[in-house]
């Protein structure tokens, strides 16, 4: 037989299994003031809400396990990366993106010309 993990896998409801004895408890843990909150055992058989499943009959379980993920179409295969970027040069797109960004660049360095930066803040009382 195996030894347990040092650190326990955690149920949803944070319940593991103790690696020194075997018990299922609701490990210690330190509160934001610092105190310590004691180890909780929990009963065997016991199972809180948090960890309850819903509840899957045996087709519908066997119907999740073989159907494909949402949005996947039978056939589909996705194109390379290659034809990606090939296929993103040729649309018109890109190039009027690039081309609006050179004039608003050009636009905010005409902007910046024409702001004037005051030299001594100290005349503004003038």
């Amino acid at each position: 037989m195996s030894k347990p993990p040092i650190n326990p896998d955690k149920t949803a409801a944070g319940i593991a299994l103790d690696p020194r004895t075997l018990e299922r408890v609701i490990p210690e843990s330190k509160r934001p003031d610092g105190s310590v909150r004691k180890q909780i055992k929990i009963r065997p058989g016991f199972t809180p809400q948090e960890d309850v499943r819903r509840f899957r009959g045996t087709k519908q379980a066997q119907m999740d396990a073989t159907s494909l993920p949402k949005g996947h179409i039978i056939g589909w295969i996705p194109p390379s990366s290659a034809q990606n970027k090939a296929g993103a040069a040729t649309t018109p797109a890109p190039n009027k993106n690039a081309k609006k960004r050179q004039q608003q660049k050009a636009r905010r360095a005409a902007n910046a010309d024409k702001v004037a930066v005051k030299e001594d803040w100290e005349d503004e009382d003038e």
